[in-house]
């Protein structure tokens, strides 16, 4: 289901005739990132990552991940990826990044709690690598299989200590399900794709949060 967008008052409904709306967690909202557009809806933060564990030893610039390893909280799901540090590119946040291309395209998998009737706003920072061809990656982020953004990013121009970081903004609505699992993966034929970080995951309420790109049943 691609960009799936659903209006503030049929969503409205949904909650009515549902009933009920179980909010995520009882935390205070936190400050919007940068570029999420729906910090003022955002109830707390369910799970963040920099990809800073584990660390990349001195002096390597990465450490390679095949299918069935893991890079911190994440699973390495197909192929296999890169944790790059800043020794090699510029980080987006701290001192680490994932390449999704590490030998060839790969995947990256996290599965994080959630709650029925509840929204879910996940920003994270794309960027690709500029020393692989092709020039423009391709990828996608997907939430239990269902597609919710695309991965592509034009390298032309950029450099190791100008990566030209874009922060992406998605949103997903689970229905009745009490977990949701995130997966970040590359489409591009190469031993360099598009590359991650600083991925956070919010809750938010499901009358008050202005877009719905994917509902998980």
């Amino acid at each position: 289901m691609r960009h799936l967008r659903t209006s503030v008052t049929a969503v409205c409904a949904t909650v009515l005739s549902a009933a009920v709306l179980v909010p995520a967690t009882a935390s205070a909202a936190p400050a919007p990132a940068p570029g999420a557009g729906a910090g003022a809806f955002t109830t707390g933060v369910v799970w963040a990552d920099g990809f800073e564990e584990p660390v990349v030893p001195a002096p390597q610039p990465f450490t390679g991940h095949p299918a069935g390893g893991t890079v911190g909280a994440w699973t390495v799901g197909t192929g296999s990826v890169d944790l790059v540090s800043d020794r090699l590119w510029d980080a987006a946040e701290g001192r680490q990044s994932v390449d999704l291309s590490g030998n060839g395209p790969g995947s990256i998998s996290r599965t994080v709690p959630t709650h029925p009737l509840t929204t879910y706003v996940v920003t994270y920072r794309l960027a690709g690598n500029s020393g692989r061809p092709p020039a423009v990656k391709t990828g996608e982020l997907r939430v239990d299989g269902a597609v919710v953004d695309d991965l592509t990013f034009d390298t032309t121009g950029r450099t190791p200590r100008a990566m030209g970081w874009e922060q992406r903004t998605v949103y997903f609505t689970t229905l009745l399900r009490t977990s949701a699992t995130l997966t970040f993966s590359s489409t591009t034929e190469s031993n360099g794709g598009p590359v991650v970080d600083d991925v956070t995951v919010r809750s938010c309420l499901l009358v008050l949060c202005p877009y719905t790109t994917a509902a998980v049943p």
